[in-house]
Formats: structure tokens, sequence, C-alpha cells
């Protein structure tokens, strides 16, 4: 469904969905050509947490985006994040964009404030001069109380890569059952709580932005660690297990968001499965490399438009994939281990909450 408000006439355009002979077949095509075309940096560790960077051929150009990022747009105050009533509606906010370029809003990007902190669904470019209706889902159970009439920024940390797996492939089933960008939002919380709980944080309404991460137990890489000149994105692994990767069309994109991202791995990082903590090694690092490779070989899905660009899903037997594709280009791109999934989805419809 195209979520574009009119802002004039305050009416939403009809629904458009994308069919593989318009456009899946070049945005497909796009986001394989990734797959093939970035090359694997020298990983970095600390800890559990490996992060091996993906970098831009040589050869390559690199064009400055053009778009403004949400904290830039947010603190221009060009951009206005807000509920879709005074109702509300927990799956669903209004962004306003009055700039005179598009805005990316990044999907796992924490916004705070309003009745309840969410966190974005999907990866969205907001045309200029436009007011789009955008999928969200809850990271904090426990408030449904305005304490903000719009967003007052994001969080330090976006969104933990476990909690953003299970967020995001239930989004691509339900976009490719449904044509929507529902999540599970049980799984939602349930990570959530995982993520709050395994760090020991006193989080009395269950915010993911309560998080508070013991750095002395792990460096802080966003401190220690700055991207290549040509990256574009990195794999993370957890003790040896791919955790998730996030792939951007600039470096300056990565690098405008490094601080942020990080952060959400050093959270799971020093949530390690059954307290295991190991450094990966080179058979580990080559399966990762292989693991993203092997996006290839998926079969892919486009979804309803919103705002600007193709969303793009791809599944192949051990990786899930949600990208944005726009003017010929990955914008965003984000990878998760297809075991993830495994379980049965129950969708809980936006209107419900956990008391």
């Amino acid at each position: 469904m195209n979520r574009t408000v009119n802002d004039q006439a305050g009416t939403r355009q009809p629904a458009v969905a994308a069919t593989p002979d318009d456009r899946g077949m070049n945005e497909t095509q796009t986001v394989i050509d990734l797959a093939a075309y970035l090359d694997f940096g020298t990983p970095a560790q600390a800890g559990s947490l490996t992060l091996i960077p993906m970098l831009a051929p040589e050869t390559a150009t690199a064009a400055a985006p053009a778009y403004l990022l949400y904290q830039q747009a947010h603190e221009a105050r060009l951009l206005t994040v807000e509920e879709v009533s005074e109702s509300g509606s927990v799956g669903e906010l209004r962004v306003a964009n009055r700039a005179n370029q598009p805005v990316l809003l990044v999907e796992g990007e924490v916004l705070l404030g309003m009745k309840q902190t969410r966190v974005l669904n999907i990866t969205i470019l907001v045309p200029a001069q436009t007011v789009l209706l955008v999928p969200v889902s809850c990271v904090e159970s426990g408030r449904w109380r305005a304490v903000s009439e719009e967003a007052i920024g994001k969080a330090a940390a976006h969104l933990a890569p476990s909690v953003r797996a299970a967020k995001t492939v239930t989004v691509a089933r339900s976009m490719r059952s449904a044509m929507t960008f529902d999540s599970d939002q049980q799984a939602v919380w349930t990570g959530v709580d995982r993520i709050l709980d395994g760090h020991g944080t006193d989080a009395p309404s269950r915010s993911y932005a309560d998080l508070v991460v013991d750095t002395t137990a792990l460096i802080d890489l966003a401190r220690t660690i700055t991207p290549a000149p040509r990256q574009l994105g990195v794999l993370a692994l957890v003790a040896g297990h791919v955790s998730c990767v996030d792939i951007f069309e600039s470096p300056r994109v990565l690098a405008a968001l490094w601080s942020g991202l990080l952060a959400s791995y050093q959270a799971e990082a020093l949530v390690t499965r059954d307290g295991e903590v190991r450094r990966a090694g080179e058979r580990d690092e080559a399966a990762a490399r292989r693991w993203f490779r092997s996006i290839a070989g998926g079969s892919a899905s486009i979804g309803p438009e919103i705002g600007l660009g193709a969303h793009v899903t791809v599944v192949a037997p051990h990786v899930e994939v949600a990208a944005l594709v726009a003017g010929g280009r990955v914008v965003h791109l984000s990878a998760f281990p297809a075991h993830n999934a495994a379980t049965p989805t129950r969708f809980v419809r936006p209107a419900r909450r956990r008391s």
C-alpha cells in the first residue's frame, strides 16, 4: 500500500503493489549484484564481537547522498514524527518532511517520546515536502501515555540485531503474504525483554531506550575503530556466529550512523548465547563471507510502495534480506541468519498491546 498522505487534502493515495514485470527484475538484480560486488576488509575483534568491513571496489566512485538522515533533519526541525491521531496507533506513525530533499529513516533506529518508544520496521526514503504514514513496532511494552507531542530524537543505540531479526523477518513475511509491513509485535517485546534482562537494566516501562550497556566488559568500538574510506557496510559476528549485516550506499551514511550501529552490536555481544564468549576464527570468518555471498541464490519479492524506491526481500536457505533500492542503488540492506525465523509467526494486531 502506498501510505503517502496528501498534506492539503488530507487523503491517502490508492494502494499500489509492484509486480515482478514492471519493477522487480531490476531491483532484485541490483541487490544480487551487490552481494558479488563488495570486497571484505580485515576484521576487527573485541571480546566475542567480530566486525568484518564490507568495502566498495577501489575503482568505485563515492557520490554524496542526495538526502538527509533522520537526526540531521530532526535537529534542523525539517522533519516531524508524531502519532497518527490523538488516540494513536501502536504500529504506525506520521512523518512530515518539510525539507527540500528526501530524508532517510533507517530500519532499527529507535524513536523516543510520543505515547511509547518505537522502532522503524523498514528503511524509508521520505520524499521532499511530503507526509507519510510509516510502519513501526513498539519497543516499550509498559507505556501508552504521551510524554511529548512528537518524537524527541532517537536512542543512542539502534535496536539489537537479534530483535531486529525477529522484527525484520516477520515484516518480510507479512509483506509477502499480505502486502503490509506489520511485525510480530510479541516477538519484538520478547526480544527487548531478553536484551534488557541480559544487561540487568532497570526499565520500569520495559523500554529498549533505557538499555544500559556495561562497556567496561567490551571496549567502546565506536571510539577506537572508524570506518575505512571505502567501507559501505559491516558484517557482525557474535561468538563466531553471524549476527547481522548492514550496508549503505555511501561511506558517508555508514560513518554518520556508525556509533548507533556499533552500540547495538555491543549490546548483542554482551548477551551471547549460553554465556559463550569466544573470538571468531578464520573458519568462522570464511563461513560468514560465504553466507553473505549466498544471497545471490535466493528468491526475491517486491513490497508495496512507501516513499521513494522499492522494498526488496530475498530469502535464501540460510539468509533473509531486506533492502531499499532507489535510483539503481541499494540505499540500505540488512541481512540476518534464516534460523532466526524458524518458529511460526503469530501476528499481534497493532491496536493490541501488552499490559
